[in-house]
């Protein structure tokens, strides 16, 4: 028994669109509760290698604590994805068969108060994946001025009431409790709009906040660009993303790859030798089925994007 809650979404259909065999180096970018790990593992051994990364320390230990022989049998590291170039180099690798990535919040990370991930516990302000950086939710709330919140929340969250609520924020300082500031973006969005929308009125904001947090959408245009360089020849990429910043980032930066040169959107003639690096496997993305929708409803909006190195 594992004392993770984490489901990981659309494991079977990230598994099989990642085309795994016996004896391939594989690196899963998000560690987490360990459910796609599991699997890749499964399908890679004997004489396969799996790199898994996480930014979070206690995801890391928790898998450690909850899977020791599978543990000692990978490698685990404690970084960022977008050092993936980094990663591999220290283990004297240079091309990898394939890369996973569920960019979504664990369960466990959601449920855990003290984390500050969550609008329906009262936590602390901090939101930070990785516990060792300087920068957390408090400071945002409480130090920002109120145009680089509104910027941020239009961003990062697409909230359309952005001003009104970092108005309201600016207005209420301290903010010292996630269930403070879900009660002052509540108060700010009006109440016609609370009732029929199907979220919590404060989902785009935390959102919004973890992201700048954690600079998520940098780290992941690297990652993604580093992570094509170093796929072997028609090894596979696949990446689950939940909100429309992060999979349009991966839709365009996978589209703009296999597309190859780009020069023409801005030239008439291009005579540059730009040629496409991946073929997509998914020009639409796959979308969890309604049994998983039903079983999670966490998996709602996940979308799974893949693409083959050419």
């Amino acid at each position: 028994m594992t004392s993770t809650k984490h489901v990981s979404v659309m494991r079977d259909e990230v598994i099989e669109m990642s085309k795994l065999k016996i004896g391939m180096t594989v690196v899963d970018a998000t560690l987490g509760g360990g459910g796609y790990t599991l699997e890749i593992y499964k399908k890679i051994m004997p004489g396969g290698m799996l790199i898994a990364i996480d930014a979070d320390i206690t995801a890391i230990k928790q898998f450690e604590k909850d899977y020791p022989v599978i543990a000692k049998d990978i490698r685990i590291v404690h970084s960022n994805y977008s050092h993936i170039r980094k990663i591999l180099k220290s283990f004297d690798i240079q091309y990898v068969d394939a890369i996973v990535a569920d960019l979504g919040l664990s369960s466990d990370q959601i449920e855990e108060t003290d984390r500050g991930f969550s609008f329906s516990d009262k936590g602390h302000l901090d939101m930070r994946l990785d516990q060792s950086q300087e920068l957390s939710a408090m400071k945002i709330v409480n130090e920002y001025d109120k145009k680089s919140l509104i910027h941020l929340l239009f961003k990062y969250g697409d909230e359309k009431f952005a001003r009104r609520i970092a108005d309201v924020i600016c207005n209420s300082r301290p903010v010292n409790s996630t269930q403070e500031l879900t009660n002052i973006i509540t108060e700010a969005i009006p109440i016609g709009v609370r009732r029929k929308s199907k979220i919590h009125p404060a989902t785009r904001t935390f959102q919004a906040i973890r992201i700048a947090v954690n600079d998520e959408f940098e780290h992941l245009k690297i990652f993604l660009t580093e992570g094509i360089k170093v796929l072997q020849s028609s090894g596979r990429f696949s990446v689950v993303s939940f909100h429309s910043g992060e999979d349009r980032l991966v839709k365009n930066i996978f589209r703009t790859n296999a597309r190859g040169c780009i020069c023409a959107q801005d030239l008439p003639i291009c005579r540059c030798e730009h040629k496409p690096l991946v073929k997509r496997i998914t020009k639409k993305p796959i979308t969890p089925s309604d049994d998983e929708i039903k079983n999670n409803p966490r998996s709602r909006s996940a979308k799974l994007r893949v693409v083959e190195k050419l």
